[in-house]
């Protein structure tokens, strides 16, 4: 997968198309709470024997980076998604866009984007349908129609978790990149939430959910490690959730993922532009002169978005410095994200 083109003017003219139709965005979603459809995970997404996810160099983008973006779609998190899909050409934009000094932020890379979504295993339905949903990598519009299909689930437990640790043995154990196999270079998986995952991955509840047959329980040590043998592995805390302010939770990702890969967020709405900083300073492509962070006090939480071995925490992003898109909106008009 991943061998089209990503184009603004397409998805803003889609967008366009929607509202003069009065199509919903999410409209599988809203098929589903409709009652015009079952309640179920759109077939493009359900992650029920799926051998491989692959992110493949092609003739079009001989060298493909995979990024995955999973989306807790509980009910404290319900805006990400929307964020995500009004922001995509924006992120796509700063990926492809050239920057004054003739760089890209992905280099000679072309992005390969996997949609993902988690909710609580426990909370669906006594059989899990709708925990966990999984797009293929794509590089085109394909990312548009991922994220349309999402099943914004608004269920969740009461227990303080999510189940997180489905999305990374899915990670783990059943998607494959060149950008490893050819380059010996990680890709990037970004979990998007509020809560803790399951202390282990449940063999029961991957025979339900995925298919597989693991002969026991995965400690969730063990599956972070396996994602992160191939995969730069983030997490972000987003402001207006139920505990961003919690320090516990904060705590709990720090000493599963180490600091430098938890990311707490106060304006949600850049979502798009922390990733594709994240990934552009994990590519080496760009450094911390070309991004302008916000000053919140001490040099040592202002050590975001360097090289990740002095990496020490992440400081709020802002707009400053980012490269500017073109075509984005009127003929002429130059944004930035």
């Amino acid at each position: 997968m991943g061998g089209s083109y990503y184009s603004a003017d397409l998805h803003k003219s889609r967008a366009a198309d929607r509202v003069a139709k009065s199509i919903p965005v999410f409209s599988h979603d809203a098929d589903v709470k409709s009652g015009k459809i079952a309640a179920a995970v759109a077939p493009n997404l359900s992650p029920k024997g799926v051998k491989l996810r692959e992110s493949r160099d092609s003739d079009a983008h001989p060298v493909s980076v995979p990024i995955a973006i999973f989306l807790d779609t509980t009910g404290s998190m319900q805006q990400v998604p929307e964020i995500i899909e009004k922001s995509l050409s924006a992120l796509m934009g700063t990926f492809l866009g050239d920057k004054a000094s003739g760089k890209r932020y992905l280099g000679d890379g072309y992005p390969a984007v996997m949609i993902g979504a988690v909710d609580d295993y426990d909370a669906m339905r006594g059989n899990g349908e709708g925990c966990l949903q999984v797009g293929q990598f794509e590089s085109g519009i394909e990312i548009d129609n991922d994220l349309e299909k999402l099943w914004l689930t608004g269920r969740g437990g009461e227990t303080y978790e999510e189940s997180y640790e489905l999305a990374l043995y899915f990670l783990a154990r059943h998607t494959a990149h060149d950008h490893f196999e050819k380059r010996g270079r990680r890709g990037y998986v970004f979990l998007i939430g509020d809560e803790h995952a399951y202390p282990q991955v449940s063999a029961a509840q991957v025979q339900a959910v995925i298919g597989d047959t693991p002969q026991a329980d995965i400690p969730l040590a063990e599956i972070v490690a396996e994602v992160k043998e191939r995969y730069h592995l983030f997490f972000i805390i987003p402001n207006m959730t139920q505990h961003y302010d919690d320090p516990k939770l904060s705590r709990y990702w720090t000493e599963l993922l180490g600091q430098q890969n938890v990311l707490k967020l106060e304006e949600p709405e850049k979502i798009c532009e922390l990733i594709a900083s994240a990934v552009a300073l994990c590519e080496e492509h760009v450094g911390i002169a070309d991004l302008a962070l916000d000053d919140v006090g001490t040099d040592a939480t202002r050590q975001a978005l360097i090289p990740l071995s002095k990496v020490r925490t992440m400081a709020t992003v802002s707009a400053a410095g980012l490269p500017v898109i073109i075509g984005g909106g009127d003929a002429g008009e130059i944004e930035r994200l």
